[in-house]
């Protein structure tokens, strides 16, 4: 008989309530984990290290969505993580994080912009690749990139101490590809925007002042 009172409660909406779950979620309230790339170990295996207590990330509010993206425009992705308010619906219990990053803009950076022609307007499915130094960095314009979230259109590649770009190669949904050495005579230069129009052709700006 409990079991068939508890399948009623259950048809009835009273487990989903908040008086009845009180502070439990569905999916529990879990710390959070942020892992720092510590690049390859002597058997070329990668290696990361949890980093989220030592830098305030390891809440357990119950996140339901994610997205990267540079809020402040300094050349540095940031995090926002959007929380579950319960049944209730209201936002104050569970207002959105933004897990600001303050120490990536110090290290050398490019961001690049697409805009499609042949292809979507938004470029998305277009892979651009850089090379600095001898190594590649490969980002690709993706949509839907989490539940209920969508991180930046704007791709970031961090170049460490690197003061330019080598080679940049733009394969575009439609099939045309686009390979970049310099901007007129000057050189791909870390911490700028470099936004590039398919078929167009390449200018350097600067991010937007916040």
């Amino acid at each position: 008989m409990s079991a068939v009172a508890h399948i009623k409660d259950y048809k009835a909406g009273k487990f989903y309530q908040d008086e009845f779950r009180g502070d439990i979620s569905w999916n529990g309230y879990e710390r959070k984990v942020l892992l720092r790339n510590e690049g390859k170990d002597a058997n070329g295996t990668l290696r990361f290290t949890d980093i989220a207590m030592a830098l305030g990330a390891d809440d357990i509010k119950d996140v339901r969505g994610m997205a990267v993206a540079d809020f402040d425009n300094d050349g540095a992705l940031d995090i926002i993580m959007n929380t579950n308010p319960g049944d209730s619906g209201d936002s104050t219990k569970a207002r959105p994080a933004l897990l600001r990053n303050n120490i990536g803009a110090k290290r050398n950076w490019l961001a690049v912009e697409l805009v499609g022609t042949q292809s979507n307007r938004d470029a998305v499915g277009a892979m651009v690749t850089i090379e600095t130094g001898g190594a590649k960095q490969l980002r690709l314009v993706s949509a839907g990139s989490g539940f209920a979230s969508q991180n930046t259109e704007r791709l970031y590649f961090g170049l460490n101490d690197k003061t330019r770009v080598d080679v940049l190669t733009v394969r575009w949904p439609s099939g045309r590809i686009e390979r970049f050495q310099s901007i007129g005579n000057q050189p791909i230069e870390a911490r700028h925007v470099i936004r590039i129009t398919e078929g167009t052709g390449i200018e350097q700006g600067t991010l937007p002042v916040k």
